[in-house]
């Protein structure tokens, strides 16, 4: 288990908020074949946990949609691959 932050970018009106969003990232486990004591295991995926975001704007009501929207946008499936990918490459 490690924790790895990443920028993304929350729509706002016409443009985009940059959003750095930290995240606990557990890595997976591959599938253990059969053997005499066990009948297999199967594989276990990447798990990614969100933690905090923050943004450069000290609005309250910005900081609580910038938070919302980055944990939604990590559970994801766009969010969770870049976070994955981002864990693997440090």
């Amino acid at each position: 288990m490690s924790t790895h932050t990443l920028t993304a970018y929350c729509p706002l009106g016409l443009g985009e908020i940059a959003v750095e969003i930290t995240y606990r990232y557990t890595p997976g486990r591959p599938a253990r074949g059969p053997s005499y004591a066990s009948g297999g295991e199967p594989a276990d995926p990447p798990e990614v946990e969100f933690i905090s975001a923050s943004s450069t704007f000290n609005d309250v009501f910005v900081w609580l949609m910038v938070t919302e929207w980055a944990e939604e946008w990590l559970a994801g499936d766009d969010g969770r691959d870049k976070a994955i990918d981002n864990a693997e490459e440090a």
